[in-house]
C-alpha cells in the first residue's frame, strides 16, 4: 500500500518542536571560578534573562531550571550561575558580601555579552538575589524584573562580611526605608513581577509592601501571593505543577509586553 503523503507529519512535527539546550560555562572572578549555564534552543545566543539565586546554603542555580527551560523553547534564551559559597562554584560563603554578589553578577554578565549595550530583557532574582538584581538594573537596564520573595538590606549590611556581625546586623534591622534595593527600584521604568508566599517568615509582608511602593516609576507592577507557601517558593512550585504553569505563563505575558514596549 503507498505510504500516504502526509504520514511522516506527526515526527516531522516533534522534530521541528523547539529544544532547549543546557550549556555550563566558568567566568574567572577573583580566586574563583563561577559555574553556570545557559538554556537556550539557539547556539551561541546571548541570553536574554538573567538569574540570580538566593542566599540560603543549599541553594544553587539549578533550582529555576524549570523556568529557565521552558522559557528558552519560547524564545527567551536564559543564564544563571552559583554565586561563591554555593553549588559547583563552591568556595566559602564567609568573606563574601552583599557588594561582592553584585561584582560577581556582574562578572558574568560581562561574560555573557549583557550590559548597557545589550541588556538582557528580564533580571529573574530570589530572595537576597532580588537585593542584588536591583543594584543591578542601572547597569544592565532590563525592561523586565521578577522578583521571587526578594530580600531588603540597608547600607550597613552591604559591605560587611557574611559571618556572625552580617547575622547580627539583619537582626538588628527593623527600619528598611533606605534598603538600597528599594532606592534603585524608584529608578526603574520597566515591568515588575513580584511572587511571594503568604506563609513566609524570612521575608516579612512590609518589605514586599516596600518593593511595590518602591517601584513607583515602574510600568506596571504586579504581585502574585501563593497562600499556604513559605520562603522555599520554587522548591514548592517544582511539586505543583500547575501551579508552575499559571506562573509560567504569567512569566512570558510579562516578557512579552517588555519587549513590545
Amino acid at each position: 500500500m503507498a505510504e500516504s503523503p502526509d504520514s511522516d507529519a506527526p515526527e516531522a512535527a516533534v522534530h521541528s518542536a523547539p529544544v532547549a539546550v543546557r550549556t555550563p560555562f566558568a567566568v574567572a572572578h577573583g580566586a574563583h571560578q563561577l559555574h553556570g549555564c545557559t538554556w537556550s534552543h539557539m547556539p551561541a545566543s546571548v541570553p536574554r534573562l538573567l538569574s540570580l539565586h538566593g542566599g540560603g546554603a543549599a541553594t544553587n542555580h539549578r533550582r529555576v531550571d524549570y523556568l529557565l527551560q521552558p522559557l528558552a523553547t519560547q524564545g527567551w534564551a536564559g543564564a544563571a550561575f552559583d554565586f561563591v559559597g554555593h553549588g559547583t562554584t563552591g568556595g566559602s560563603l564567609l568573606g563574601s558580601s552583599l557588594a561582592d554578589r553584585q561584582a560577581q553578577a556582574q562578572a558574568v554578565a560581562a561574560h555573557l555579552g549583557l550590559g548597557t549595550t545589550h541588556p538582557p530583557l528580564a533580571l529573574i532574582a530570589s530572595s537576597m538575589g532580588g537585593h542584588t538584581a536591583c543594584q543591578l538594573l542601572d547597569t544592565l537596564q532590563p525592561r523586565a524584573l521578577v522578583l521571587f520573595c526578594p530580600a531588603a538590606y540597608t547600607p550597613a549590611a552591604e559591605h560587611q562580611p557574611f559571618g556572625p556581625a552580617f547575622q547580627q546586623t539583619l537582626r538588628t534591622t527593623t527600619d528598611f526605608a533606605d534598603a538600597l534595593a528599594w532606592a534603585a527600584l524608584r529608578r526603574f521604568r520597566g515591568r515588575l513581577l513580584l511572587v511571594w508566599g503568604a506563609e513566609d517568615a524570612v521575608i516579612p509582608p512590609t518589605v514586599i509592601q516596600g518593593y511595590s511602593q518602591a517601584a513607583m516609576a515602574a510600568r506596571s507592577v504586579d504581585v502574585v501571593q501563593l497562600p499556604g507557601v513559605g520562603h522555599a517558593l520554587h522548591a514548592w512550585l517544582q511539586t505543583q505543577p500547575l501551579a508552575a504553569l499559571a506562573l509560567l505563563q504569567r512569566i512570558a505575558a510579562l516578557l512579552a509586553a517588555a519587549e513590545r514596549d
